[in-house]
C-alpha cells in the first residue's frame, strides 16, 4: 500500500466567496454515542445510538468557533488537530456541571456564506474519530460581559486524518433535517 501524496484536482478560488464566521448553532454529540457513514472526509449519513440525542449551542453571531491546524511531521502522513470553541453564560449548578464535565465530544457546524447548487460544503464536523477533549476554560467576572469560554481541542497523538469532515446528505434541506433529527430520540 502506498500513501497517495498528489494533488488531483485544480485549485480554482475565483468565483467562490468565503465569509468568516459560522451560523448561530451548532450539535454537539458525546462520542460514542453517534455513527456515521463516512467515506473519507464525507459524512454521508448520521445515526444516534438507542435512546441517545445530539445537544445544540444556540446563541448569538460568533459565539462559536472551530477550525482545524495541520500537524506536519518528515516521518508520517500530515494530521490535523480541530478545535472548537463556545462561550456560555451558564447560570444554575446544573448548568455549571454540565458544562464542567463536557469532554470527548464531536461537533458538528453550519458555516456562514454561500451555499452553491447543492449545499455541499456548508455542514462541517469536528472530532469525528478521536473526539474533541476540553483544553480550557476560562471565566473573569471583569472580562468578556461574565461570560465562560469553553475550548476543546483534538488529542496530541490522537489528531484527524482530515482538516474537516463535510456532512453533506443529498442536497443542503436534507442535511440540516438529518441534523435536527438528532435532536430528538
Amino acid at each position: 500500500m502506498s500513501c497517495n501524496t498528489k494533488i488531483t484536482a485544480d485549485i480554482l478560488e475565483c468565483a467562490k466567496l468565503p465569509t468568516k464566521g459560522l451560523k448561530g448553532k451548532a450539535w454537539i454529540f458525546n462520542a460514542g454515542e453517534v455513527n456515521f457513514t463516512i467515506a473519507k472526509n464525507k459524512i454521508t449519513a448520521i445515526a444516534m445510538a438507542s435512546g441517545k440525542t445530539s445537544f445544540t449551542a444556540e446563541g448569538a453571531k460568533d459565539f462559536i468557533t472551530a477550525g482545524h491546524e495541520a500537524v506536519v511531521a518528515e516521518n508520517k502522513l500530515t494530521v490535523y488537530k480541530h478545535n472548537f470553541s463556545v462561550q456560555a453564560f451558564p447560570l444554575t449548578a446544573v448548568e455549571k456541571e454540565n458544562l464542567d464535565v463536557a469532554d470527548n465530544i464531536i461537533v458538528i457546524v453550519e458555516a456562514n456564506g454561500e451555499k452553491g447548487s447543492s449545499g455541499e460544503g456548508v455542514f462541517l464536523a469536528y472530532g469525528v474519530t478521536n473526539g474533541l477533549w476540553k483544553t480550557t476554560q476560562t471565566k473573569s467576572s471583569a472580562d468578556n460581559n461574565a461570560l465562560t469560554t469553553f475550548e476543546f481541542s483534538s488529542r496530541d497523538q490522537m489528531e484527524e486524518r482530515y482538516s474537516e469532515y463535510v456532512v453533506f446528505v443529498t442536497d443542503y434541506d436534507s442535511t440540516k433535517t438529518a441534523l435536527i433529527a438528532t435532536e430528538s430520540v
